[in-house]
């Protein structure tokens, strides 16, 4: 691009120069305040010159200000490398804590699960010897019943006994 601006910029000087060369005609050119005699080539080259001067200068201008927002603009980026490394840094923190947390949830689980089981034992160990009590206690008055029973068979032979004696 700078290349075919170059070579369009010669291309406008060597026409500008072959205008001021043909024309030599002598010019009267009018100030505020004074007036003074020039040939129209010097006119015309003059006027390209400070054509020039100030397109430089604006060329200059642009340059600072190009350069100035290219300043305004580093500040800005290394102050957003300055927060993306604050934010990772917060991220690699929240990160560590929420591995934390998860590992002390876990812990805590495993706490509860181990509690738990231990309950469940202890209920099951409460329950067979609940089971083992009333299976004693059955066997207990069974063995009265049996007991019973037998007294009364003994009671009731006796009985039949006497009045078999008591009817001879």
């Amino acid at each position: 691009m700078r290349m075919i601006f170059l070579v369009l910029a010669l291309i406008l000087a060597i026409v500008i120069a072959v205008v001021a060369i043909i024309n030599t005609e002598a010019v009267i050119l009018d100030y505020l305040i004074d007036q003074t005699n020039f040939t129209l080539s010097m006119v015309i080259l003059g006027s390209a010159g400070a054509g020039a001067l100030v397109m430089i200068f604006f060329g200059i201008f642009r340059s600072i200000q190009k350069y100035m927002g290219s300043q305004a603009d580093r500040g800005l980026k290394k102050e957003l490398h300055q927060q993306v490394k604050t934010l990772e840094n917060e991220n690699k923190r929240l990160e560590n804590e929420l591995s934390k947390l998860q590992k002390e949830r876990e812990d805590a689980a495993a706490k509860a699960h181990a509690e738990l089981e231990a309950e469940k034992k202890k209920l099951e160990d409460e329950l067979n010897r609940q089971q083992k009590e009333r299976e004693n206690a059955t066997a207990k008055e069974q063995a009265e019943l049996e007991t019973e029973k037998k007294k009364l068979e003994e009671e009731l032979k006796r009985q039949q006994t006497e009045s078999e004696n008591i009817g001879e």
